[in-house]
């Protein structure tokens, strides 16, 4: 097996992968939160998220006019179900909201933002997905999403996607997408009392 790069670190295909995301209290409510710093410029991160081929290479294939406002879209791991994906915000090449709606009828909110990398060097990309309603999805939600922006970096790369493993992820990521309840402090627990 050949190494790739992996978030700035080496690894190898079947090999189990460390989440890089979290669960953020955010505008939308709980949410999985996924940085990536990714040594691409900005322009060729967002084709890979708009231009049918390349998003094909790594996610999965739509059909229908994005400039509608809507388009059907299949996962690769679900290319017989696809789903309604509402276009709410597209402002090239910085900003993607959409709302996927999966074949059981739930609705997906997903945020992408892209800029210039801190560095200087690459595209910071952001993924945002609120999960209130649905926190019990995120043990499964959240290492699905760590697997398809791993795709997309072996897409940016010129790698070979499908040498990326969703069991590298899953399950042994469950636990650190498992929400946790928000504990608030009394007088004697923050040394106040």
């Amino acid at each position: 097996m050949v190494p790739a790069c992996q978030n700035g670190r080496m690894s190898t295909p079947g090999t189990t992968r460390e989440p890089t995301g979290r669960i953020i209290d955010g505008p939308e409510g709980r949410s999985i939160q996924i940085t990536r710093i990714l040594p691409h410029a900005v322009e060729d991160v967002w084709n890979h998220l708009a231009d049918p081929g390349l998003l094909a290479r790594w996610y999965g294939t739509y059909t229908g006019d994005p400039a509608t406002g809507s388009v059907r879209l299949a996962m690769v791991e679900a290319p017989d179900e696809p789903g309604e994906c509402i276009i709410e915000a597209c402002e090239r090449p910085h900003r993607l909201h959409v709302v996927l709606q999966d074949p059981a009828g739930t609705a997906w909110r997903l945020r992408v933002t892209l800029d210039s990398a801190d560095t200087g060097a690459g595209t910071a990309l952001v993924f945002t997905q609120p999960i209130s309603g649905v926190e019990q999805m995120a043990p499964d939600v959240g290492p699905g999403w760590e697997y398809y922006l791993d795709r997309l970096q072996a897409a940016l790369d010129g790698g070979d996607v499908d040498a990326v493993d969703f069991a590298d992820f899953h399950p042994h990521q469950r636990d650190h997408y498992t929400p946790v309840e928000p504990t608030q402090s009394g007088p004697e627990e923050d040394g106040r009392g």
